[in-house]
């Protein structure tokens, strides 16, 4: 099994983002961090977190694997469960999330409360920073 916890963070007065992702994998820990080029809100970062997610699963060929993936995005998790969302942007990223995820034999994505995101939400603010131009 594989246990995937995502996060992003926004700057809200520039809209630099940056997303984290903490791996865990028999008993091994990856530490996954991005920063996002474009001016976003929290939510579509939200969902670009997961896109990043499932990108480094499928490069790593992981198709095969039970899958859990853990956020603390509410529209996140609720779109990709009724796999409906009605606004674009999100629409138009979660329609490729959703492409994504019927490649996995077995993948869930879960809401877990911001307590438990810690770790990525850490690497999503480092990956911010760096995304305006800070170490």
């Amino acid at each position: 099994m594989i246990r995937l916890t995502i996060d992003a963070s926004v700057d809200v007065e520039t809209g630099h983002a940056g997303i984290g992702c903490v791996w865990l994998e028999n008993g091994e820990q990856y530490q996954l961090k991005h920063s996002l080029t474009e001016r976003m809100d929290n939510h579509l970062a939200e969902f670009y977190a997961l896109h990043y997610a499932l990108n480094a699963l499928l490069e790593k060929g992981r198709e095969a694997e039970w899958i859990l993936c853990q956020s603390d995005s509410r529209i996140v998790v609720d779109s990709v469960n009724k796999q409906y969302h009605k606004r674009d942007p999100y629409k138009t990223l979660l329609k490729v999330c959703l492409k994504q995820i019927d490649k996995f034999a077995n993948f869930n994505l879960v809401w877990v409360p911001e307590s438990q995101t810690k770790g990525a939400d850490h690497l999503a603010r480092q990956a911010m920073r760096q995304s305006r131009g800070h170490k």
